[in-house]
């Protein structure tokens, strides 16, 4: 069966650069790479949104992490790799299927209603995924987290919530940045320093090196990452510091927009009036252009079936 193209309208762009400026290492600024470490175009729950991840590396040559690359958190909170939809949409048929039990057939008829582009089979290929990051909060792969310390001498946290529609609890995500490996994931009743605190405590028994953590500014947020990770240097999240700092001139944006609309439209109603009132008093009418022509002169067949006359048959 062929499949059906999709027709995705582009609403953002968003390009992401790694939240650390300094190599955590050395602690030299780190440069900029010349290209995109990947990019794509992802379907949300409310929009469309191209989405690329820049990363940077560290150039210094007496360091012994100099070329490692370095990449954004809130790029991978976008949506997993190899996949074009969002994390938001991944973690909605989560809960419609777990939570409320909607079948296949009818979490496609809510996403469709919703204008998400989307296949009955790729429902099942998404839940799939969704059961995936769940399964990280079963088991934490002590080896593979080894093996990051060992490559990149320690690890860098981050941690994000996601609500989906009409769910009464929100799923929270701790990750592996620079591997963008899932660490923890758990569905939160309450979402309090308390609760919070304990969905890392798996990742801070450990023991490993943890280099620097990534977030957003909220409150809960910050005080369970001060308690339980004290000693680590913190980064706020620069997607959610920018989409804030940009809320009020998009409000002013907007505001000016309908300003100058009724500027231009009270114009245009005032030069209407004026053309109009022009006219008024004059015997002409568009309708003589079709009898007249540019020099007054009567057009040609203009003159009414009473003064044509046909040739005879004779």
């Amino acid at each position: 069966m062929a499949k059906t193209r999709k027709h995705l309208r582009v609403q953002e762009r968003h390009i992401y650069n790694p939240e650390i400026d300094a190599c955590p290492h050395c602690g030299e600024p780190l440069q900029a790479r010349g290209h995109y470490q990947w990019r794509k175009t992802v379907q949300q729950l409310d929009k469309v949104v191209y989405v690329a991840s820049r990363g940077k590396e560290c150039v210094n040559q007496q360091c012994q992490h100099q070329g490692q690359v370095y990449t954004s958190a809130a790029a991978s909170m976008v949506t997993v790799p190899e996949c074009t939809y969002g994390l938001d949409v991944i973690v909605q048929i989560g809960w419609w299927r777990d939570k409320e039990h909607l079948n296949r057939q009818q979490i496609h008829a809510r996403l469709r209603g919703q204008g998400v582009q989307i296949s009955e089979r790729e429902v099942d290929h998404l839940y799939a995924r969704y059961q995936v990051l769940m399964a990280c909060a079963e088991r934490l792969e002590v080896e593979q987290l080894e093996a990051i310390v060992a490559k990149q001498a320690g690890l860098i946290i981050s941690i994000d919530g996601l609500e989906p529609e009409g769910a009464s609890e929100q799923l929270w995500v701790v990750r592996e940045v620079q591997a963008e490996v899932v660490l923890v994931v758990a569905w939160l009743p309450r979402v309090n320093y308390q609760t919070l605190g304990a969905l890392l405590e798996p990742v801070v028994d450990l023991g490993l090196p943890i280099l620097a953590t990534v977030s957003d500014k909220q409150g809960c947020v910050r005080k369970a990452l001060h308690e339980r990770l004290p000693d680590v240097p913190h980064q706020w999240c620069q997607s959610h510091y920018l989409g804030n700092g940009t809320k009020p001139i998009y409000e002013r944006d907007g505001a000016l927009k309908t300003e100058l609309r009724q500027k231009i439209r009270q114009e245009i109603r005032q030069s209407m009036g004026e053309v109009l009132s022009d006219f008024s008093g004059s015997d002409f009418s568009p309708s003589d252009f079709n009898r007249r022509g540019v020099d007054g002169s009567r057009a040609p067949g203009a003159g009414g079936a009473a003064n044509h006359t046909e040739p005879s048959g004779q």
